[in-house]
């Protein structure tokens, strides 16, 4: 899975090629992780909406043929941090549809400004270690 930046995605021509062709797609989650500080062995920290409600995250599918099998990748779009990410990373963070309303909206071709920084209330919980001790059977796969 790879992050596209909705600043760019006309321009580049992967992204604009995969909105002509109407290759939305969403990820319900109910949360994502942030490494504060990425490659120093700290313990990520998990951030979720308030209350740990389920939410979406825009994105974009593409197929592929590699041999004879064929493949899907996935891409999520970032945003400008809102208040509450911009200490956690001061670049960006990813865009949360937060309403069956935008999911629908998205999905359907619709306006591209739900495309902006959450608006609603988050929380954060810091883990106790990386994710590679917590998941370890998880972290094997890869």
């Amino acid at each position: 899975m790879f992050n596209a930046r909705v600043d760019t995605m006309h321009e580049r021509k992967l992204w604009a090629d995969l909105l002509q062709r109407g290759q939305r797609c969403i990820f319900p989650v109910d949360a994502f992780y942030e490494w504060p500080v990425k490659g120093k062995g700290l313990p990520p920290v998990e951030i979720f909406v308030k209350g740990k409600q389920p939410y979406a995250l825009a994105g974009l599918w593409s197929r592929y043929t590699e041999g004879n099998e064929t493949r899907y990748s996935f891409a999520s779009f970032t945003t400008e941090p809102n208040a509450f990410m911009r200490p956690i990373h001061e670049k960006a963070m990813p865009v949360i549809l937060n309403s069956l309303e935008e999911q629908e909206q998205w999905l359907h071709g619709g306006d591209e400004s739900i495309l902006r920084p959450f608006e609603g209330e988050m929380e954060v919980e810091q883990l106790s270690d990386t994710l590679e001790h917590i998941f370890p059977e998880e972290n094997q796969k890869y």
